[in-house]
């Protein structure tokens, strides 16, 4: 019963914070092009996801976010003749090209540092560790889900990933810049929206071998002319007749530092790593380095409703927040995308944490703490404090 109270009043700081912002800002909420396509969705607190909604106009939009305050928000990457009947009647016009990169995939060495397990029993959370055993020391529970509060390290790396497929994007595939929208996805990562409509019509099957293609996945030693030797593990090199100048090719020649006058070279490094094989592995080794790690279902599925830009991640308190493909280096998004008021909220906390949120710096230590808003909303979500 003393739980249940207690999350109910989690929810309701988070929800009234929640409710101001949309009251407030309603200027960040971004209204997608073709909006009575498109399906809806939501997430109110503490329930199930509400979907197969549709809306005529931004101003039917704007006034359900005040009305239903929900905890997130997704608009469908497809269109649809009839975007609020079931699925299997909708009538799909096509879909939007969209990427998910997340940095809980990225195997970032520092991720172990800031991930609180928090007991999936009783909910006790306790303090970072390297290992992976988990035991709760409150309940000895074995079960536990792994909380995150990303640190800088953490947005380099989704940065990265996000710079390497724009340049897939621009240089692979001639997608114009100006068609690529890029948005901090109000979380741990970016999300891209490509508005071509050259791409719209793409089945699951096409965009599957798109992700393919981005990620490296099957990469052929052969493609960059090192075929195997009949009868053995042997290679002979013959250059391929369009040269290694684009595409994955021209990234492996590069990373080899061959061109199409490298026989002798590229032979003498085959025969280095030990032959046909040892060598695939190496080409192996450069397409998972030099390859986009996406989220594959997300681009894949054509009936997927994304996260809405300018909502509210329900994860953090921050905002899907619109990133210039030119400024990505300079983004901040746990400033930029910080838009939550500061009015003070006492809170008693689960574990010593520490945060950077609107050029504030958080080291909270002890057991209660009064925060602005916009902090203590941050650790509500994350499921690190609890309100006083």
């Amino acid at each position: 019963m003393e739980k249940a109270v207690t999350e109910n009043r989690n929810l309701e700081v988070v929800r009234a914070a929640f409710r101001e912002y949309y009251f407030r800002q309603s200027k960040m909420i971004e209204i997608p092009e073709g909006i009575e396509k498109r399906e809806f969705g939501y997430m109110p607190f503490g329930q199930g996801m509400v979907r197969h909604i549709s809306f005529k106009g931004p101003g039917e939009v704007l006034a359900a976010l005040v009305r239903e305050v929900p905890s997130d928000v997704y608009c469908s990457n497809a269109y649809y003749r009839f975007p609020n009947l079931p699925m299997q009647e909708k009538q799909w016009l096509g879909a939007d090209l969209i990427f998910d990169i997340d940095g809980k995939d990225l195997d970032l060495p520092c991720v172990p540092s800031h991930s609180y397990p928090v007991c999936s029993n009783c909910g006790h959370v306790s303090a970072p560790s390297e290992s992976s055993d988990y035991t709760c020391p409150s309940c000895a529970g074995k079960k536990a889900e792994w909380v995150s509060i990303p640190c800088a390290k953490c947005i380099d790396g989704s940065k990265k990933e996000a710079k390497k497929l724009i340049d897939f994007l621009t240089e692979d595939l001639g997608i114009q810049r100006s068609a690529i929208r890029l948005y901090f996805s109000g979380n741990n990562g970016f999300h891209f929206h490509i508005d071509d409509e050259s791409y719209r019509m793409l089945d699951s099957q096409a965009r599957s071998d798109l992700v393919g293609y981005l990620s490296g996945i099957g990469l052929m030693a052969e493609s960059i002319g090192v075929r195997k030797s009949p009868g053995g593990d042997l290679a002979y090199v013959k250059f391929p007749k369009s040269g290694l100048a684009y595409g994955w090719r021209k990234k492996i020649a590069d990373r080899l530092k061959i061109d199409n006058t490298s026989t002798i070279r590229l032979t003498h490094l085959v025969q280095q790593k030990g032959g046909f094989s040892a060598f695939q592995s190496e080409i192996d080794a450069i397409a998972r380095q030099a390859g986009v790690r996406i989220d594959p279902q997300v681009t894949t599925d054509v009936h997927r409703i994304f996260r809405m830009p300018g909502t509210l991640n329900s994860k953090s308190g921050l905002v899907k927040k619109r990133c210039e493909l030119d400024s990505i280096d300079s983004f901040e998004p746990f400033s930029e995308a910080c838009l939550l008021g500061d009015s003070r909220v006492q809170v008693q906390m689960k574990t010593h944490v520490r945060f950077k949120l609107k050029g504030e710096s958080f080291n909270i230590s002890k057991e209660s703490a009064e925060l602005p808003a916009f902090a203590a909303v941050y650790l509500l979500c994350k499921g690190l404090a609890q309100v006083a």
